[in-house]
């Protein structure tokens, strides 16, 4: 432990690197447990941001022998309920309201083929769970920045975005496998 010690105070991301090689195992075991039920995307998330939270921490942790082991199981516990927490407080969106906000005059026709497939995409996008839900709808229904969606949900911006891409993934996914 003393070389890991001396590496992340002289080499921090070496010794991230090397944290993350020693004790990436652990920690993805940790979160998962605490956020059973929730997307793989979550999860990955979360024990990324236990790496950095100690990464960030590192000129005030103190890395002797055990102490760092044990920091770093409540860091992922700790983490992994926070992100329960923030799920819970997400808004439900509203999709109907967000929907009439942007729709414009439209024939009947039009306005028969766009509720059809509005729902199914509503549905797609339900599936999807939170916080993925409300941040598709956001930027594209509301046509927020990932820094206003980020703001309004207590997460990066980076986060947001790459949560976003990989939200519009799984749906395109689902949208291809039933085409074929």
């Amino acid at each position: 432990m003393n070389d890991l010690s001396k590496l992340m105070k002289t080499d921090p991301e070496t010794g991230t690197r090397m944290l993350l090689r020693q004790y990436g195992g652990l920690a993805y075991c940790i979160v998962r447990r605490v956020l059973k039920g929730y997307p793989e995307d979550d999860v990955e998330e979360c024990v990324s941001d236990v790496f950095y939270y100690l990464y960030r921490h590192r000129k005030r942790l103190d890395f002797s022998d055990g102490a760092l082991k044990a920091y770093l199981i409540r860091t992922a516990e700790h983490r992994a309920i926070d992100h329960q927490r923030k799920c819970a407080r997400m808004p439900v969106p509203q999709e109907d309201a967000l929907w009439e906000a942007t729709a414009s005059e439209r024939s009947a026709e039009e306005e028969a083929l766009c509720a059809l497939s509005r729902e199914e995409l509503i549905d797609r996008i339900r599936a999807l769970g939170e916080p993925d839900a409300s941040i598709l709808l956001m930027k594209y229904w509301l046509d927020l920045t990932c820094a206003d969606i980020g703001e309004r949900l207590g997460m990066r911006p980076n986060t947001v975005a790459v949560r976003a891409g990989r939200a519009l993934k799984r749906i395109r996914e689902t949208w291809k496998g039933e085409a074929e």
